[in-house]
């Protein structure tokens, strides 16, 4: 069951006073968007508990975006997320971008414009406008021909102060579409909850994470996220060596170090071939070149 709703203007603000919940009991769609991580994972959890409690009639379905299986997630991942639905009893939509994955975008960002930095970055997060959002919001406009879907996001204020400010309902325009009687929220549900909330909700749900915890990571994203910690980068680079190597040899063709000043080819070298490492050991030696005669110059 969906409800129809009332044509509305995108920039109409009635469209920011949407109540999810009120939304939900009254038959709209829920989507849990999953990573695999403990956050979405704790969300889905407690969703799906007061779903089954308020007897929410609208469908319910969960929607992973898979940034690159072989070369990018945690290997884990992408069975960690299947059996997560299974136990939950909710069907599983894996989405892809069209034409590859990350690595493949990060190529294909260099070749371009091989004049500038490739990699993604805490302000050019390519990674997740184009193989995160755009493909679910593809998805999203495919699945609702019409009618009211909560896409529900399992970001918390604790992490960051840019996802402190983020609003915790908002309508996602490239979804919504009003002459079509469609309209898609963005939900943060558990936006104000702590990390010791995450975890009880976990261990409340017969405490089974993602395996990268239980290996020492202190959160899950991909194998070798640019936004990461130096132990999260490290733990990936020593549990997922293909995928590092595949990074590593992107640092060796173009030049470009992972993040400003770190080259993530110095995190685990003896997992590297040696043309890999001697390649960015070239390059490394002419930045420090290029830098002393700056310095030179000053």
């Amino acid at each position: 069951m969906t409800c129809q709703l009332p044509l509305f203007e995108l920039d109409d603000p009635r469209s920011n006073t949407h109540d999810p919940i009120a939304l939900l009991r009254e038959g709209a769609a829920l989507v849990l968007s999953v990573s695999g991580g403990k956050d979405s994972d704790a969300m889905s959890h407690y969703l799906l508990d007061r779903r089954a409690k308020e007897g929410w009639p609208g469908a319910v379905m969960m929607v992973h975006a898979d940034l690159g299986e072989r070369r990018v997630e945690w290997h884990q991942t992408p069975e960690y997320v299947r059996s997560f639905a299974r136990r939950k009893g909710v069907t599983l939509h894996v989405v892809r971008w069209s034409k590859g994955d990350l690595v493949d975008r990060i190529w294909q960002r260099y070749h371009a414009n091989p004049d500038r930095p490739c990699w993604p970055s805490s302000s050019i997060r390519y990674c997740t406008s184009d193989l995160k959002r755009e493909p679910i919001s593809r998805w999203l406009r495919k699945t609702f021909p019409s009618g009211k879907v909560i896409c529900a996001i399992g970001v918390r204020a604790e992490e960051s102060s840019m996802r402190a400010k983020k609003e915790t309902v908002v309508v996602r325009k490239d979804c919504s579409a009003p002459t079509k009687n469609r309209l898609v929220l963005n939900w943060l549900p558990i936006h104000d909850w702590t990390e010791a909330n995450v975890w009880d909700c976990v261990r409340r749900h017969g405490n089974i994470a993602h395996p990268a915890y239980g290996l020492g990571n202190t959160r899950l994203s991909c194998a070798l996220c640019v936004m990461a910690s130096l132990n999260d980068l490290t733990n990936g680079a020593q549990h997922n060596p293909h995928a590092y190597r595949e990074f590593c040899r992107i640092e060796a063709v173009t030049g470009y170090s992972f993040r400003k000043d770190f080259w993530l080819s110095d995190l685990k070298p003896e997992l590297l071939p040696a043309e890999t490492l001697a390649a960015v050991r070239e390059h490394q030696g002419k930045s420090i070149s290029a830098a002393s005669v700056l310095v030179g110059a000053r």
